[in-house]
């Protein structure tokens, strides 16, 4: 439902978050596209189909240790009439080592991962073997399975196995994988342009002018780091003043330029919203929700266009953010291949009580914590509370925990589930950290 833009809201005009985002999945057409690209970039990226083996691995049977390969037979009555000697043959050396045949009472000195001569079915590891290098013999003095220290062809990997299947998230050890079946080019989800458009007189990109009266533009740099965080493109359209022609004209531009449009700022209870309205003034069906029981966040406006989801983040930092993590995240998994809402959490016990403040308790809260882990190695939690522009809230956590609209209380000692999140609980690449106690506390050995 359209909210009548120049009045104020009350908190019976608030829709809930599970209702915003129904919403705006009902409005809104998007759907992953495929791209292909090299194997050796694919790291962190979402497999579009299965990888199926075209071929065996080890492709002929080879030797996994260094030594002899001999016949079973010649070596299977040691144990009954004691050690044989049998002849050492030189390989073949035209690269056909594999169509060389080993006769009774001969064996061929092999490498670790060397191609096994026919007939050749059991190796006999150099350390318990006599060489006689004079007369290119060996003695073997005890007896060995058949198909001892042999890898099979086919053994690890066989024809027609399925390896990886669609929507995997591919690994270092993937992309090893991938490039021994001899693929260079991998299907893979494309990664989703998210626009971001700044808006407001107040901000600036120019640090020198913050003393003027300017804010300085940090909230689209986080925003834009979430978004490359969770699998987009951030493209950051730049600041738009604070005039309908102009955000207008932006808008258009991030909708032929991205699948995804936020806005930050702009999105207030006062008498006139200037988003809202340029939103309405483009098409239909435009506003669909403006005004989320979210808290920190409860300024947030979803709309439509040309069926793609334009998302007004709130200004404050705190409510961009966490508009950011229920809105467009789920968004941006969607269009990577990911589930929108399977995302990783731990368990940890709260060291504080936390309640909900007065006026938002049958709002969804999303509280920030610091873990932390004990001597023991168990989680624990600490509430980080503070203003919704303290962007301190933010730095001084890792984690948080999303609160249901029933809940108003959480008790210290009670075990919660932390949410853990790329770019805000750890930067791509590198593990979160948690203060601990004493380095020796946390050896593994």
């Amino acid at each position: 439902m359209n909210h009548t833009i120049g009045m104020h809201w009350t908190p019976s005009d608030y829709t809930s978050v599970r209702g915003s985002y129904s919403k705006l999945m009902n409005a809104i057409d998007i759907r992953p596209m495929a791209e292909s690209i090299f194997t050796e970039h694919a790291i962190g990226r979402v497999l579009w189909t299965d990888i199926i083996s075209h071929i065996d691995i080890p492709s002929s049977n080879c030797s996994h240790m260094d030594g002899f390969v001999a016949k079973y037979n010649d070596i299977s009555t040691i144990s009954q009439h004691g050690s044989i000697k049998l002849k050492v043959v030189p390989r073949r050396k035209d690269g056909k080592r594999e169509n060389q045949i080993l006769l009774t009472g001969q064996t061929i000195r092999v490498s670790t991962g060397e191609v096994l001569p026919r007939l050749g079915d059991t190796v006999i590891p150099v350390e318990y073997t006599q060489f006689d290098s004079k007369n290119s013999t060996i003695i073997v003095q005890r007896d060995f399975a058949k198909g001892s220290f042999v890898s099979c062809k086919g053994s690890e990997i066989a024809r027609k196995d399925l390896l990886l299947n669609k929507r995997h998230v591919l690994r270092a050890q993937d992309l090893a994988l991938v490039s021994m079946l001899g693929i260079r080019k991998l299907k893979i989800f494309k990664k989703p342009r998210v626009g971001i458009i700044p808006t407001g007189n107040e901000l600036t990109e120019d640090i020198t002018k913050i003393k003027r009266g300017k804010i300085l533009n940090t909230n689209s740099r986080v925003i834009s780091n979430l978004i490359e965080t969770s699998g987009g493109n951030p493209l950051d359209l730049g600041i738009t003043p604070d005039n309908i022609h102009k955000i207008k004209n932006k808008i258009r531009l991030a909708l032929s330029e991205s699948d995804i449009i936020l806005t930050t700022g702009g999105s207030s209870v006062g008498l006139r919203d200037l988003v809202a309205e340029s939103i309405n003034g483009i098409g239909k069906p435009g506003i669909l929700v403006h005004g989320v029981k979210l808290d920190r966040g409860r300024v947030t406006g979803l709309a439509a266009l040309r069926s793609r989801p334009v998302i007004i983040l709130p200004g404050p930092i705190q409510g961009a953010v966490n508009a950011f993590i229920v809105f467009a995240q789920p968004l941006i998994r969607f269009m990577v291949g990911l589930h929108p809402f399977n995302k990783p959490f731990l368990s940890a016990k709260l060291t504080e009580d936390w309640n909900a403040r007065k006026k938002f308790q049958n709002f969804t809260k999303i509280v920030y914590v610091k873990l932390s882990r004990s001597a023991s190695g168990e989680f624990h939690a600490k509430p980080i509370t503070g203003e919704t522009t303290d962007i301190t809230v933010l730095t001084g956590s890792n984690g948080f925990i999303l609160v249901p609209e029933r809940l108003t209380i959480l008790k210290s000692g009670q075990k919660v589930k932390i949410n853990i999140f790329p770019g805000l609980s750890f930067s791509s690449g590198n593990p979160i950290e948690f203060p601990y106690q004493s380095e020796k506390s946390f050896l593994p050995f």
